[in-house]
């Protein structure tokens, strides 16, 4: 009886902790994030690190396209360069593109403001069905924390429950600022209606301008709706009506393109 007992108390703990360990994962930790976003800087390096929106794993082997010339991220999904170019330029917008095997293939511009690189951490989505979607909620380090929620009609996806089976199911979920947090959607059905919001559940500091919604197709980047500073406590994002997304937020045009803004 007692091994049971023991096995039991271990098993709940072990199930506990696994839980924990999702709700306060992050893709970047403090450290790294600085290591990235300043530390390197001063010794005259610029990162560019590329992870897995559902795993947050780093990856390797990714084409990073910068201009004329390529690179590869290495083990730790790293690409680096020397700074100085870039601090000498100013401000610069240099076409980028990213692709990997396996992952949805992006167009973007490295984003370079008074000498600063803007976007050094991205995320790449692994490639869905035809039918599926994935949203992806990024952001800066206010508001702490912000929750994306995913609404069907006999589902309620989010923080608190974070899988629906055989729907939908909360990938990752950040407490702590930068996101992401990522929901994938299987299995799209047009009998059903779907709401896409996000929540500021720390509710100490309006959304700003780096938040925003990547929403994923198939294998295709579909639209990218930012949150626009909004002081509501919580946004609703988008419905979804016979496969059909119908954004709540007016996004600008070049939002509505393949192409991810600085973050």
């Amino acid at each position: 009886m007692k091994c049971f007992v023991t096995n039991r108390f271990f098993s709940i703990m072990f199930l506990l902790l696994g839980v924990s360990a999702l709700a306060q994962s992050a893709c970047w930790d403090k450290k790294e994030y600085r290591d990235i976003e300043n530390f390197s800087e001063l010794d005259d390096k610029l990162i560019l690190s590329y992870k897995d929106a559902v795993s947050c794993k780093a990856l390797d082997d990714v084409k990073v396209q910068l201009g004329k010339l390529t690179y590869k991220t290495d083990l730790n999904g790293y690409v680096s360069l020397p700074m100085a170019p870039f601090i000498q330029a100013g401000n610069l917008d240099m076409p980028m593109m990213i692709s990997k095997a396996g992952y949805t293939t992006v167009k973007t511009e490295l984003k370079v403001v008074a000498g600063t690189v803007l976007n050094k951490r991205m995320l790449l989505s692994p490639s869905l069905s035809g039918n599926s979607m994935r949203f992806i909620l990024q952001w800066n380090d206010e508001p702490k924390d912000l929750d994306l929620h995913l609404q069907g009609s006999d589902f309620h996806v989010s923080y608190r429950h974070m899988r629906a089976a055989g729907e939908a199911k909360l990938d990752q979920d950040e407490q702590d600022g930068y996101g992401p947090e990522t929901i994938t959607l299987k299995n799209v059905k047009n009998s059903q209606q779907y709401k896409v919001s996000v929540v500021n559940y720390s509710g100490e500091a309006a959304f700003d301008e780096s938040a925003k919604v990547l929403v994923y197709v198939g294998d295709h980047l579909d639209s990218i709706i930012p949150l626009y500073g909004s002081s509501q406590r919580k946004v609703d994002v988008l419905e979804i009506s016979n496969a059909e997304i119908k954004k709540l937020i007016n996004a600008p045009a070049a939002a509505s393109a393949n192409v991810i803004p600085g973050w």
